[in-house]
């Protein structure tokens, strides 16, 4: 198995398979803990779950071709993120000025309107956190972070069951075995070229 350029064994295609198992699992969760009629389970699945799938394939595209610009190509990460966050933006501000009430107060007010340095801390965390993920697949590449992502919220709901008292769905304490074993799975059997004899 060839994953852009880096070969997978069989047994981190199958890491790779459950960890697919496990993100399905805490979707569907999420989703069931809000859900009381079919109409309900409908709405979930098509403005829910689907969507999010789709994403995660775009996202899991984006990864693998950022990986193979930076690795491949050497192409700069921190450039990388630049262009990211300008086309990003672009995108963001594009869609913000059809939609009535903010594209409104934008055209009323300016775009800087409300702001206080305050207003600053998410927007540099976001920016550094843009950077990180960059660095992150150049270096470890994009089946790593998604490892690291999909791994993350399992503790995710164990940090929010000892800070807010909130136990975690079943599905999620399903999901937690799935990760620990994809990810000392794939750590395990990674690809070996295999030795041809003349």
């Amino acid at each position: 198995m060839v994953l852009i350029l880096q070969r997978q064994s069989i047994q981190q295609f199958g890491a790779l398979l459950l960890l697919i198992a496990e993100a399905v699992l805490l979707s569907i969760g999420e989703g069931s803990s809000k859900a009381t009629s079919s109409g309900d389970l409908e709405r979930i699945l098509f403005y829910g779950i689907v969507p999010v799938s789709v994403a995660s394939v775009l996202s899991g595209l984006a990864s693998a071709l950022c990986q193979w610009a930076s690795q491949v190509k050497k192409h700069s990460s921190y450039l990388m993120t630049v262009e990211m966050s300008i086309v990003g933006s672009l995108c963001l501000l594009s869609s913000t000025f059809k939609s009535p009430p903010d594209g409104e107060a934008i055209k009323r007010h300016g775009f800087f309107y409300g702001w206080t340095p305050l207003t600053l801390i998410p927007v540099a965390t976001n920016a550094l956190g843009g950077i990180l993920v960059g660095l992150i697949t150049s270096l470890a590449g994009g089946v790593t972070k998604g490892f690291v992502i999909v791994s993350a919220l399992p503790v995710t709901a164990m940090l929010q069951f000892l800070f807010e008292g909130k136990p975690p769905s079943t599905f999620s304490l399903m999901a937690l075995p799935l990760v620990i074993n994809s990810v000392s799975i794939y750590q395990k059997y990674p690809y070996r070229v295999k030795n041809k004899e003349a």
